[in-house]
């Protein structure tokens, strides 16, 4: 094809890419949102600082520093569940460039259901542990603050 120069078919290089191309969307959009939705006081509140540009952007990010902790949660959630990019890209070849939702689709597909839900089970057990890792930092940065 057009980018097979860059030799990415069947590398875990071309699946972080492709995978990262496809969370893209969800990260700006939903940023975008969250800093467009920011209180209006306190954009005026940091231009009454006269902050220079880099410090308006860390005072911003900082702000919204939980809305964004969702933002990346969100697009963390959509790259788990991803399988085509994973299928399309990395080939499923075992011990090379198989993840779990590409393993979890072979074991369905060869009918051993009972290993293509345990490997869900694994992988809905991740997901939620970095849900309830997030939410207890969340928690203990509104505690300190």
């Amino acid at each position: 094809g057009p980018l097979g120069s860059f030799e990415l078919l069947y590398t875990l290089k071309g699946i972080i890419i492709g995978q990262t191309l496809l969370a893209l969307p969800i990260i700006i959009s939903l940023s975008a949102n969250a800093v467009e939705g920011m209180d209006k006081k306190l954009h005026l509140t940091l231009l009454s600082f006269g902050l220079t540009t880099s410090q308006m952007i860390r005072s911003v990010i900082w702000e919204l520093r939980h809305s964004l902790i969702a933002v990346g949660v969100a697009a963390y959630g959509r790259v788990v569940a991803e399988v085509g990019v994973a299928m399309m890209i990395g080939g499923n070849i075992k011990w090379f460039t198989r993840t779990i939702t590409t393993a979890i689709s072979l074991e369905t597909n060869k009918g051993e259901f009972s290993m293509g839900i345990a490997l869900g089970l694994v992988l809905i057990s991740i997901a939620f542990l970095v849900n309830v890792i997030l939410y207890f930092l969340k928690k203990r940065a509104s505690v300190g603050s």
